[in-house]
């Protein structure tokens, strides 16, 4: 059920306190799938930086939310988000701050690319 009133910024729309039988499904949904996401994760992420690198990583050694898993390998950065795209991370190359995402790594040839030509600027 919802209440309108007139508030200072206008017509408002005031919501029921308990929470709606989609938003209670889609949040159990979550915590239901948010071990299996980040197993999945971790484990494309590993069998990607094996294959471009022939590195073994530990899994100790990945950061995972269920949205993107990250480890460091040899100094680069590899974040892979959920949905499948993997990129390297870097900072900017003039100043050395900020966060910047190369263009999408699926081949060695694109690995190459965000290791050497790639310069990320601000």
């Amino acid at each position: 059920m919802q209440e309108q009133i007139d508030g200072p910024a206008g017509l408002a729309t005031l919501e029921a306190a308990e929470p709606l039988s989609w938003q209670a499904a889609a949040v159990a949904d979550y915590g239901r799938s948010w071990p299996i996401r980040n197993a999945d994760l971790h484990m494309d992420l590993s069998a990607r930086v094996l294959a471009l690198t022939g590195r073994r990583i530990s899994p100790q050694e990945f950061y995972t939310d269920g949205h993107l898993a990250v480890v460091g390998v040899d100094g680069a950065t590899f974040r892979l988000y959920h949905g499948g795209d993997l990129v390297l991370v870097r900072t900017c190359t003039y100043c050395s701050t900020g966060h910047f995402e190369s263009p999408q790594i699926a081949t060695l040839p694109d690995l190459g690319y965000a290791l050497s030509a790639w310069r990320p600027l601000h």
